[in-house]
């Protein structure tokens, strides 16, 4: 029976392609780095559960942390985000980019549990794990992290003269972290107890506080 088994993995690993088998140990790697963190995900276990030997997984990655960045590229590859925004952002819409930003962050944390698990996870693991999963989260399927199109945007309202003289590169950052701080304390009330109050009151209070902040008057 085990030696049936055993040349059933072995065909199953044959008839995978290289793109099908790249995409196993992804799902397989996400599943677990969400379960146990990065430190307790073990690359073995990794390829147990996707079918494969350890061996093959450094056939595709050259090490555990390119895995670990390359599923944080495959998960949020499934939550884009700047076809909700560039209307926006081309319209000079303020409120409307952030608003749309920030809530496109919250819903899909709540849709997809694997990305709230993640930022705890990573948050206990270390500043590069953590910049690692926070990176990838401003991605949210763009080709260069949220923050990047961000900062642009913020140095282009700047030029119009609609903003103040602020550093562009630090305030989409702290934009962004806001919201993904938000995020987690809803699960884990790292600050306190859960504002008990919509996603949406919570959201449109943030980006008022925060263009009235920036804004020239």
């Amino acid at each position: 029976m085990r030696e049936h088994v055993r040349r059933r993995h072995h065909h199953r690993r044959q008839r995978l392609s290289s793109e099908e088998r790249r995409k196993a140990i992804l799902d397989a790697a996400l599943k677990l780095f969400s379960e146990k963190g990065f430190s307790g995900a073990r690359t073995r276990e990794i390829a147990r559960l996707a079918g494969i030997s350890e061996g093959l997984i450094f056939q595709h990655f050259r090490n555990k942390e390119e895995l670990y960045v390359e599923a944080l590229n495959e998960l949020f590859s499934h939550h884009p985000v700047m076809t909700e925004i560039e209307e926006k952002m081309a319209a000079k819409d303020d409120a409307g980019v952030l608003t749309t930003l920030a809530l496109h962050i919250i819903r899909h944390s709540r849709q997809d549990h694997r990305i709230i698990r993640l930022a705890i996870l990573s948050a206990l693991e270390g500043p590069e794990i953590a910049r690692n999963f926070h990176d990838g989260l401003g991605t949210l399927g763009t080709a260069r992290p949220m923050p990047h199109f961000l900062r642009q945007y913020f140095e282009q309202r700047a030029e119009d003269g609609a903003f103040k003289d602020i550093n562009p590169a630090i305030a989409a950052r702290l934009f962004i972290e806001t919201v993904d701080m938000y995020v987690v304390d809803q699960v884990a009330a790292i600050t306190g107890s859960p504002l008990p109050f919509s996603d949406e009151e919570v959201v449109d209070n943030l980006v008022r506080i925060f263009l009235d902040g920036i804004r020239r008057e």
